[in-house]
């Protein structure tokens, strides 16, 4: 049986897990924490094979738990899971040592397969970003970029507005404006004529 440490500052998604889990014949969660600097006096006291890791914890970020676990106990596998999925955050928890990375949003069968990947020593990463990180793509925003975002990108570069925007896709204003941020927050782009410009240089969007 192996041993599961679980680290989300949402009790109701450590308690939900460890539901889950405990439906497993193979996985079981010893230990569910909400705050990160509870992790290292935890795993001085109780065995864990793989850690269950949120990134945007209040007290230590998830970066910094991954890396001083892997220093003090490399043998413990490390697989982020959160709600952040941009690549800088990614990259951040590759170089801090995790093993693997799966949004919350993925099913409980991909959860569960990357668990299991990691314990038999295999690495669990978006295809997109392993091609990022190997140089094989110029790509970045193949990773960055969600759908739903390269089509508001499309839109604004026609000029569409927001409000029209939310009546095309069904969505509220707010939620459209919160697309907005994102896409300029991802693509380090302050204004619509330089998303313009990096939308026909870089993801072929004539404008």
């Amino acid at each position: 049986m192996h041993k599961i440490l679980v680290v989300d500052d949402h009790r109701i998604f450590t308690d939900g897990i460890s539901f889950l889990l405990g439906h497993t014949t193979d996985l079981r969660v010893t230990g569910a924490l909400h705050h990160g600097r509870e992790v290292m006096p935890f795993l001085s006291a109780h065995p864990v094979d793989v850690l269950l890791l949120d990134i945007d914890m209040p007290d230590v970020s998830g970066f910094e738990i991954a890396k001083s676990v892997k220093q003090q106990y490399p043998q413990i596998k490390i697989l982020a899971l959160s709600m952040i999925d941009d690549i800088i955050s990614l990259e951040k928890m590759y170089r801090a040592g995790a093993d693997g990375y799966c949004v919350k949003s993925s099913g409980r069968e991909e959860v569960f397969r990357a668990i299991r990947t990691v314990l038999n020593g295999g690495r669990f990463w978006p295809p997109a970003f392993l091609r990022l990180l190997s140089g094989q793509t110029e790509k970045m925003s193949e990773y960055l970029l969600t759908p739903r975002e390269t089509e508001i990108i499309k839109m604004i570069c026609e000029g569409v507005t927001s409000a029209k925007m939310a009546q095309k896709l069904h969505l509220s204003i707010r939620t459209v404006e919160t697309h907005r941020k994102n896409i300029y927050r991802k693509l380090d782009v302050h204004s619509n004529v330089e998303l313009a410009n990096y939308a026909r240089k870089r993801l072929n969007i004539q404008t």
